[in-house]
């Protein structure tokens, strides 16, 4: 079914008046008209050759137009045309067209089909149109949007891969302290356990970076409860005393992205308190001091480490990662440690609901 409007006219503009000649010939779009009987042109105008360089008496039949399209858009635009207009239907077209010069600029053709009153085709009229710098603008905007796409995969990928190295990696640390700790074999269900454990965090990364469903818990207590329970599990097996210190209410829930920034920023820091800390207490906070904010500290009373040297060193690829994924969602880290003491502080900035 055609999308454009049929129209059965019998009457063309007088073509022998001079003003009307004029008016046309003025305008920067090229006027022709072709006798549908012959398939000759029986006018095209002078701007023809300002445009294409080909001169009027050199556009004889529909097939100087027709040879005179990009071969990869002649096959459909001839058709097209052919179709339409033995319907009787007003139509256009957008393709390239071939130059004197050899070059090929895009132009457009806007046709209205004249019909005598047994609506049979009797000619063509319209205009031609270049539209070479519309054409440059859109190919500018369509490369612009490949690269924003790739940028947007590649943002995807890294912070897949960051997710992997977070959420799994973390899961992976807590398992082989418990095998290192533990006294005696693994049973099967305690290896079955752990395996289930890595395939539900596997899942749960793949789905926060891939869906757009990710929920935002109904409060911080829902939030931090599944945490509570992986990371109490290990201290406990360890000998660290942890207290965990939470809202029981939003006052403003964060958003989806900064909610699983903020997600894996507890792992990873809690994962490197096992890690490296050797400490024997450790206590999180997280609080809503303002409607707008939310503020994280995770302090542990371990054997610390020079902040300033390891930035200096290049090897704090962890800190710098953790502190990239809070700036992605308008958030600020800061780490403060020394002998006896590291504070993680972290503050979201929240978008009123």
């Amino acid at each position: 079914m055609f999308d454009t409007i049929q129209r059965l006219r019998t009457l063309e503009p007088d073509t022998d008046n001079g003003l009307y000649q004029t008016l046309v010939e003025s305008t920067l779009a090229i006027p022709f008209k072709i006798d549908w009987a012959s398939k000759k042109y029986a006018y095209v105008g002078p701007q023809i050759e300002a445009l294409l360089g080909w001169s009027q008496d050199s556009w004889q039949t529909v097939n100087d137009w027709a040879a005179r399209i990009h071969p990869e858009e002649r096959e459909q635009t001839v058709a097209r045309c052919v179709e339409l207009s033995i319907a009787g239907v007003d139509h256009d077209a957008e393709y390239r067209a071939l130059t004197k010069d050899n070059r090929y600029i895009w132009v457009r053709e806007v046709v209205h089909v004249l019909c005598d009153e047994h609506g049979q085709t009797t000619a063509l009229i319209g205009f031609t149109f270049d539209i070479s710098e519309q054409k440059k603008t859109e190919q500018l905007q369509a490369e612009l949007q490949a690269q924003k796409l790739s940028n947007a995969r590649l943002q995807e990928r890294l912070s897949l891969t960051h997710d992997l190295h977070d959420g799994l990696g973390g899961v992976l640390v807590h398992m082989i302290a418990s095998i290192e700790q533990g006294d005696g074999a693994l049973t099967r269900p305690q290896v079955l356990s752990m395996l289930k454990l890595i395939r539900n965090d596997l899942r749960q990364t793949i789905d926060s970076n891939s869906s757009g469903e990710v929920r935002v818990p109904a409060s911080p207590q829902e939030w931090l409860a599944p945490l509570r329970r992986r990371f109490n599990n290990l201290f406990d097996a360890l000998n660290v005393n942890s207290d965990w210190q939470f809202e029981q209410t939003w006052r403003t829930p964060p958003s989806t992205s900064q909610y699983m920034a903020m997600t894996r920023l507890i792992e990873e820091a809690l994962t490197n308190v096992i890690k490296h800390s050797q400490a024997r207490h450790v206590r999180l906070s997280f609080r809503q001091p303002e409607a707008d904010e939310l503020l994280l500290e995770i302090e542990d009373d371990g054997v610390g480490f020079d902040v300033a040297a390891i930035n200096a060193s290049g090897l704090g690829i962890g800190m710098r990662s953790m502190s990239v994924r809070m700036a992605r969602v308008g958030g600020t880290l800061n780490i403060d440690s020394r002998a006896g003491r590291t504070a993680l502080t972290a503050r979201l900035e929240l978008e009123p609901v």
